[in-house]
């Protein structure tokens, strides 16, 4: 049975049951919450050679929750993505979909439709929703976020402890409208339509010299892939400094037929840096062994810049990224960063490719809360890839987002 049935079906359950009575359901309904977001962005690709990729797009995204009714709501998002100018000259980047004679292609979903339940410290989530774990979440890079299908469940009884588990039946890219299963979505051209199961651990230690969080993450998908991914986010203030050590792991390798290829790979690295007066300098390392990273549903690699990420067969990875928060100088709401990367590979053997450098920039400022245009920022990337053996390219893009919200909490 589609999810969507069983929505319909539990939806109507809840109205028709006699537990709650009828001005309950209309409290329900009326005391709901919205959240939206308009956005315009405009992305842009310039090979050396190839041919250049732009969109250029305004979209909606609009979130409407039920007021909990006895622990039970309901949830319904919406979204869409349309062309701005005409600019089928160039080949789509991914803001809109692409149609099949290749032409930029508006769209609009169903973003999210599902039922939560509140009870016990548990929360309990079933239908199309947005996830946020390491390797299955929204990857909001571009106008839609990425979202799931299936059921979702988060414990928080015991103080500092959340405990995850889900099973996903279907996914949906960016601009897709409409869900593909697990299997097909990884990159498998056959397979069963097997669900993704992933579990999740994560912990505040009690720790009084430094904040300090774990995570293990394990991820199945029958005959595709198993992942075990393991992060510690560890934070210490002294004086006006505020440190901060990340390190990562993960370990993945393909299971049973293999429907997705021959997955075997493991990276390990971390991020740690130093922030005081406005200015904040991090420092990166990323070692990827055996094979590339397989992430087809969102990652968190131990390095994710603009353009490229660490994830490459042997690959060795440095960065810096150094921001700076435009408050220390009276401008609230500015803040800027470079981030550059060196991405380097084996010259010869199985594993050898391009060494690649990327250098990224940007600059965003947000409104401020006593603004009358609170909710509003703009933000510019420029990103520079060089690579040894392959074409270089630049890469630009502009964001402008209106956020704002009324109602109850979502």
């Amino acid at each position: 049975m589609k999810i969507s049935s069983v929505f319909t079906i539990l939806l109507s359950l809840l109205m028709c049951s006699t537990t709650f009575a009828a001005d309950s359901i209309q409290e329900a309904f009326a005391q709901g919450s919205l959240k939206a977001e308009l956005r315009t962005f405009y992305f842009t690709r310039d090979f050396d050679e190839s041919d250049t990729r732009e969109d250029f797009a305004t979209g909606t995204l609009f979130y409407y929750k039920t007021a909990p009714l006895h622990g039970l709501s309901a949830g319904l998002s919406f979204a869409t993505s349309n062309k701005v100018t005409d600019n089928d000259d160039n080949d789509v980047y991914g803001l809109l979909a692409k149609s099949d004679s290749g032409q930029h292609k508006n769209y609009s979903k169903f973003q999210e439709y599902y039922l939560q339940g509140d009870w016990f410290d548990t929360k309990i989530k079933y239908g199309a929703q947005e996830l946020y774990t390491p390797f299955a979440n929204i990857h909001d890079i571009r106008m839609t976020p990425k979202t799931f299908r299936g059921l979702s469940v988060v414990n928080n009884s015991i103080k500092g402890l959340t405990l995850s588990g889900y099973y996903l039946n279907g996914y949906r890219g960016w601009a897709d409208e409409e869900f593909t299963d697990m299997t097909s979505s990884a990159g498998a051209a056959e397979g069963d339509d097997s669900g993704l199961f992933i579990g999740g651990i994560g912990y505040d230690l009690p720790l009084e010299y430094a904040k300090t969080n774990a995570q293990i993450w394990q991820y199945h998908l029958d005959d595709v892939v198993n992942m075990t991914y393991a992060k510690m986010s560890i934070s210490k203030k002294i004086g006006d400094f505020q440190l901060s050590f990340n390190p990562m792991y993960l370990r993945q390798n393909s299971s049973g037929s293999e429907y997705a290829g021959d997955i075997d790979s493991v990276q390990y690295g971390f991020n740690t840096g130093v922030a005081a007066y406005g200015v904040n300098l991090t420092l990166y390392h990323a070692r990827t062994r055996d094979g590339n990273v397989f992430a087809p549903w969102g990652d968190e690699k131990v390095i994710v810049q603009q353009i490229l990420a660490s994830d490459r067969k042997d690959e060795d990875a440095y960065a810096y990224k150094l921001g700076y928060n435009f408050k220390a100088l009276g401008v609230e709401g500015l803040d800027a960063y470079i981030f550059q990367s060196f991405y380097d590979t084996p010259d010869s053997g199985s594993s050898a490719s391009s060494d690649i450098t990327e250098t990224d920039f940007s600059v965003q400022y947000s409104f401020s809360e006593k603004s009358s245009l609170k909710g509003l920022s703009l933000r510019a990337r420029y990103a520079i890839v060089d690579e040894d053996t392959a074409e270089d390219f630049n890469d630009f893009r502009f964001y402008l987002r209106y956020q704002f919200a009324f109602g109850g909490k979502q």
